[in-house]
């Protein structure tokens, strides 16, 4: 990736884990992309002085630790992560999954994972990644209306595709609101929990690290016992 050279990097193996750990207890950064380039510039691998931090896309970052941390997820930990068994996330993603070249895969790069929560998310910020129960639309947005949930979203997407589905991603749930202008709302916050995705990336990115260091650590004691 342009810009981002694992051989200009300060560290054998990145940034240390302890200096890592220290910045996610006194996380006071912006954003996590901000925390993100702050950790690269550190190690090395990022130079803020030649390039202005704003001037890193989000998909240069991704790429970024995919060229750092080789680690693949598994497909069958995307469907925990978005709470979707294998038959609704199979149909879920059938399409842009044949657009990236993805049937029959069952391990992705960070940066493919990136894009297959991104398809996701949807447009805008990203919340919480756990599909959402119509139980709970109805109880934020309608007072525990189901019929008037069930006009507005039929009007959207169709009565057959809201019958069909108990569940909706974030992704679907971000159109219902634009629809109903309450994007930017209290209700929003509460249904997508943007401020509760932002501290959970954090620490599931913390454990990542820590996890990758482990493991490297574990095959240097092995290969010299």
């Amino acid at each position: 990736m342009e810009d981002f050279d694992c051989k200009r990097r300060r560290y054998k193996n990145g940034a240390p884990v302890i200096f890592i750990i220290g910045c996610l207890i006194n996380y006071n950064f912006k954003s996590f992309r901000n925390f993100l380039i702050y950790i690269f510039h550190f190690s090395g691998y990022l130079d803020l002085r030649k390039k202005d931090s704003t001037q890193y896309t989000d998909e240069q970052l991704i790429k970024g630790l995919d060229l750092i941390y080789k680690t693949k997820i598994n497909k069958k930990d995307l469907y925990e992560l978005t709470k979707c068994n294998k038959n609704t996330f199979n149909k879920r993603f059938k399409e842009y999954f044949e657009l990236k070249g993805f049937k029959g895969k069952r391990k992705f790069t960070l940066f493919e994972t990136y894009g297959i929560l991104n398809e996701w998310q949807g447009q805008g910020k990203w919340g919480m990644m756990q599909s959402i129960k119509k139980e709970r639309l109805a109880k934020i947005i309608n007072s525990g209306n189901y019929k008037n949930l069930a006009t507005e979203f039929s009007l959207l997407v169709g009565e057959d595709k809201y019958k069909s589905k108990d569940k909706f991603s974030p992704k679907e749930v971000k159109k219902l609101l634009e629809h109903i202008d309450l994007s930017e709302s209290r209700k929003a916050e509460r249904l997508l929990r943007y401020d509760e995705f932002e501290n959970i990336s954090l620490w599931v990115f913390g454990i990542f690290i820590l996890h990758n260091a482990w493991e490297k650590n574990k095959q240097s004691i092995q290969h010299r016992l």
